[in-house]
């Protein structure tokens, strides 16, 4: 009877490591990332040249076609800022929905994925990646550097290289691990002292008007941590979540009269000179009792909104109670903001980057402009699909200009590609 049970035992455990490998497998997934940063040479032919230049000047398109649309960033992240709290009939923050009923401004539901923490969205955010349920592990450990993004391609690491741009962060101190040498000028606060709802948001406001008001810098992160505390601490629903949100409310107020004033001035003393983009969003959103790090509906519901001069929102005949109702269900992915920015700024886009741009923001640029951005992104994603799978075979754009028949389902004569 020993050798029977001994057998089962022996069957039981084989079971138990083929199930805890398939488990390790799904839940740890082994992601091939593509090494390095990339660069201007690394951008398509474009397509629209290409199709219309002598086969001699078919090779010579590198880089960036399209001017940028902005020279300056801010990015205003409010930690768990949900999309009910800007879109919804209870929200606090009045100015930021008369900015987008006016058509000033720009919103959408953001849709993160689980781990809906802050170091793995940051990451996500940054590099348009997928974040590893690893991170939402390191993401407690505040001494950790081993989740460093000092030598994968991102996109503040595009704007300082390829754009030029002095970038300072003031707020969350996970900025400063996963971006190391990053930041010009710093102030970070910690996240784990969930008990602060004032001091660690003071902290940052603190530098607000001082750091805006000066003519050095290229891109501002702005990290905002109290109404994810208020949310631990007593939900979405507390007495506290209203005026935490007014409170917000006033520095995108504050941050977007600065940078409206400092662009006048700036534009007019320099015709090459381009406006800034705000843009205020949230990392991850929270539950009905105030937690996150799930993928529920309410915890991956969080927001993009993008304020600056040239973008093109739809002015809202109707003001009223639910007027802005319709952009509670207006989702797109978290993952987009990446390549969206780095198109906006003329920068490439980072080679792990899985998202592709929002057009709405994309309407100062030409038909065919557009067309080459389209072109960049898939070429882009295509590299890592590349990378990941064997099998992908790549077109190339000789191919199509010498059998232009075989990818005629592909028309793109309606583009005008005389720019």
């Amino acid at each position: 009877m020993r050798w029977v049970y001994a057998s089962a035992l022996s069957v039981l455990l084989v079971v138990e490591l083929v199930g805890l490998g398939l488990f390790a497998k799904g839940f740890f997934p082994y992601k091939k990332s593509i090494p390095g940063f990339a660069g201007r040479e690394d951008q398509p032919m474009d397509i629209g040249r290409g199709l219309n230049a002598p086969a001699t000047a078919q090779h010579n398109n590198s880089g960036v076609s399209a001017e940028p649309q902005y020279d300056r960033l801010v990015l205003m992240v409010v930690d768990a800022l949900r999309n009910d709290f800007v879109f919804g009939n209870e929200s606090g923050m009045a100015y930021t929905q008369n900015l987008l009923r006016s058509g000033a401004a720009l919103g959408f539901t953001a849709k993160a994925q689980a781990p809906t923490v802050t170091m793995p969205r940051i990451k996500a955010l940054m590099t348009g990646t997928v974040p590893s349920f690893l991170d939402a592990v390191l993401n407690i450990a505040e001494s950790d550097t081993s989740s460093s993004l000092k030598h994968q391609d991102n996109l503040l690491w595009q704007l300082k290289t390829h754009g030029g741009k002095e970038i300072n962060m003031f707020g969350d101190d996970t900025w400063l691990r996963l971006f190391p040498d990053m930041f010009t000028r710093t102030d970070g606060t910690s996240s784990f002292y969930v008990a602060d709802t004032v001091e660690v948001d003071t902290n940052v406001t603190r530098h607000v008007r001082p750091e805006l008001e000066r003519d050095d810098w290229g891109v501002v992160v702005l990290h905002y941590l109290g109404l994810d505390h208020i949310g631990h601490l007593a939900g979405p629903k507390s007495p506290l979540m209203r005026p935490k949100q007014r409170e917000m409310d006033d520095i995108v107020r504050t941050v977007h009269e600065i940078v409206a004033d400092q662009d006048r001035k700036r534009m007019a003393a320099d015709a090459q000179a381009k406006p800034t983009l705000v843009v205020l969003l949230g990392d991850h959103a929270m539950n009905e009792i105030g937690n996150h790090g799930g993928n529920s509906q309410l915890e991956t519901s969080t927001v993009f909104v993008f304020i600056g001069s040239g973008i093109a929102g739809q002015p809202m005949a109707d003001h009223g109670r639910n007027a802005l109702s319709k952009l509670l269900a207006s989702n797109v992915q978290q993952s987009s903001l990446v390549s969206t920015l780095a198109l906006l700024f003329g920068v490439p886009i980072p080679k792990n980057n899985l998202g592709l741009p929002l057009p709405e923001l994309l309407g100062g640029y030409s038909d065919r402009e557009r067309l080459h951005m389209l072109q960049t992104v898939s070429a882009q994603i295509y590299g890592l699909v590349r990378a990941n799978e064997n099998n992908a075979v790549a077109v190339d754009l000789q191919q199509i200009i010498a059998n232009p028949a075989v990818y005629a389902k592909a028309d793109c004569s309606h583009i005008d590609t005389a720019g």
